[in-house]
This record gives structure tokens, C-alpha cells and sequence, in this order.
């Protein structure tokens, strides 16, 4: 039986996987960015119910329809939220129950922020040892020409 034959890393070869891991490495980061900005909007729908819960009974808002309009109404029960909770099913909930909800999605965002980002930093190690494997394969003629630049 023979032996399979080793794949030749070439310095191309090596060149494409860099490539290839910057790449990932640039699309992971965009996911991030996302997923921050999901998490802001989150933040933000967070604070506003914790502020309707305590001062809004009774208040005039305008009411977001979209598109950049709204509509004036009066918060008359500021305890009684509608919430998506998937697949476009909305059920009814109390302030609290949509604060924990939001709480959940933030922590389970913020769990795949981190994984993203240790991916990221994986990533950029791999790079690194490929970057050194790439100089290694360099004849020494042209590190010195490099210098020498």
C-alpha cells in the first residue's frame, strides 16, 4: 500500500488561507457590529419601558407607524405590552414580563458577541503563525533584498 502523498504547501497556498481567515475574520467583525447594534435598540426599548412603567399613564406620545411617521396617543395602560415572541406571534404581556424578555435576548447576544469574538482572535492567531510560516518559506536572497528596501 502507498503512502498518500503529502500536500506541498506552497507560499500561494499559504497566501489563500490568510486570505481566506482575514476574510472570515472581516465578516465575523460585521456580525458584531450587528449584533451591537440589536443589543442598543434592545437598551433602548428597555429604558423606555421602564420609563412608561413609572411616569407614563396618562402621557400624550407620539407612536411610531413606520417610515419615519407617527401618530399622537395617550398611554392609558401602560402595564398591557404587546410582545413578538417568534414567528410573528404576538402575545399579550405586562411590562415586567417584556423587560425579562428583552434581558434574555440581550444576554443570549451578548453570548454569541463573545464566542464571535474569541472566533475572531483564533482567527488572527492562525494568521499570525501563517504569516510566520510564509516568511519561513522565503529563500534568503529575497529577505535580504526586503531589508535592504
Amino acid at each position: 500500500m502507498a503512502m498518500a502523498e503529502k500536500k506541498v504547501r506552497t507560499p500561494e497556498r499559504v497566501q489563500d488561507e490568510i486570505r481566506s481567515y482575514l476574510g472570515e475574520i472581516e465578516y465575523l467583525r460585521s456580525q458584531v457590529g450587528a449584533i451591537d447594534a440589536t443589543i442598543a435598540d434592545l437598551r433602548t426599548v428597555d429604558a423606555t419601558l421602564a420609563y412608561i412603567k413609572e411616569r407614563g399613564e396618562g402621557k400624550e406620545i407620539y407612536i411610531p407607524l413606520g417610515s419615519g411617521i407617527a401618530i399622537k396617543g395617550k398611554i392609558e395602560k401602560p402595564d398591557d405590552v404587546i410582545m413578538d415572541v417568534g414567528a410573528g406571534i404576538l402575545v399579550g404581556a405586562t411590562i415586567d414580563e417584556a423587560r425579562e424578555n428583552i434581558e434574555k435576548r440581550i444576554n443570549t447576544l451578548m453570548e454569541l458577541r463573545l464566542a464571535l469574538l474569541r472566533k475572531i482572535e483564533e482567527d488572527g492567531r492562525k494568521v499570525t503563525e501563517l504569516l510566520k510560516e510564509l516568511e519561513a518559506m522565503e529563500p534568503k536572497g529575497e529577505k535580504t533584498k526586503k531589508a535592504k528596501k
